[in-house]
């Protein structure tokens, strides 16, 4: 493989998958509906003024648009690939754009991945990525680890079980986050509050930080788009009243079973000691 195109390489993701293909010593063309937004980080990345023009050459095609975008994306993409080519694409959200990938040309190759990492990651270290089969597993597993060469490759059985998961671990987390920096930016000194904080306080802090500096439409394509999410947040809200209601009433006693109940459901899977040890061995500070 030497020719690969990224379509959407204006945006973070884009950009971050454009300069990793080429410190990795392929020609990359890049293409990005606003042309002004692509960061040309070597010579080795080619600026398209058409669509045409950056994939029609390519060995890898990866898709990087917005969720909504995606599906049509891929099938303007695919009009205009040489055979062999692969297709990937790397939406947060699988439902509609497997169904678009399932649809493309047998002469093409689709891979439907999703990169649980963000743009600020190293482009050497490990990186976990998702895949969903379309037609192979095992042929399409090799293709991503030929691609990526430290990826740590996790397959999902279909696009429903990828969005399922996909709602708790980012539309869940990040609603939460979202909710809790709205709280904490409140007529709050969050610097002050950073000088009399702990450990816990510290990491969630960040974490919601972190959260922000989404691009606010990914933000909305997982919580809006993922219908899985909608009902873990509805949960989520219906469990947070019913704490709420606990607290207000002052009836420590059932606030007090609850949390043990909480406690126990998780011990059945996470060992909590383990998780607490672990929380500060990621921020260095002595236990």
């Amino acid at each position: 493989m030497q020719q690969v195109a990224v379509v959407g390489a204006g945006g973070k993701m884009g950009t971050w998958f454009a300069s990793y293909f080429a410190q990795h010593g392929l020609n990359v063309s890049a293409y990005d509906i606003n042309q002004k937004k692509i960061l040309k980080t070597s010579s080795k990345v080619k600026v398209q003024e058409s669509l045409f023009e950056c994939v029609h050459n390519a060995d890898l095609v990866l898709v990087s648009v917005p969720v909504q975008k995606t599906p049509q994306v891929v099938k303007e993409c695919t009009k205009n690939m040489k055979d062999g080519a692969i297709i990937a694409e790397i939406s947060s959200v699988k439902n509609k754009t497997f169904k678009a990938l399932k649809k493309i040309p047998n002469n093409l190759r689709p891979l439907c991945i999703h990169p649980m990492f963000g743009p600020g990651a190293s482009k050497k270290v490990e990186t976990r990525m998702l895949l969903v089969p379309v037609r192979n597993k095992k042929i399409e597993v090799t293709i991503v680890k030929e691609i990526f060469e430290n990826a740590n490759v996790i397959v999902l059985p279909n696009a429903k079980q990828h969005d399922k998961s996909i709602a708790i671990v980012l539309g869940l987390t990040y609603f939460a986050n979202i909710v809790f920096a709205k709280v904490m930016s409140s007529g709050n000194n969050i610097s002050k509050l950073k000088q009399v904080s702990g450990t816990t306080f510290s990491l969630q802090s960040l974490i919601a930080e972190s959260v922000l500096t989404e691009e606010p439409d990914l933000v909305i394509a997982l919580i809006s788009e993922n219908a899985y999410a909608k009902i873990y947040i509805n949960q989520f809200l219906k469990e947070a009243a019913a704490l709420a209601k606990l607290t207000i009433e002052k009836d420590n006693k059932d606030l007090k079973d609850e949390l043990v109940k909480v406690k126990l459901n998780m011990q059945k899977s996470q060992d909590l000691q383990q998780s607490y040890n672990r929380m500060y061995e990621i921020i260095g500070k002595p236990n």
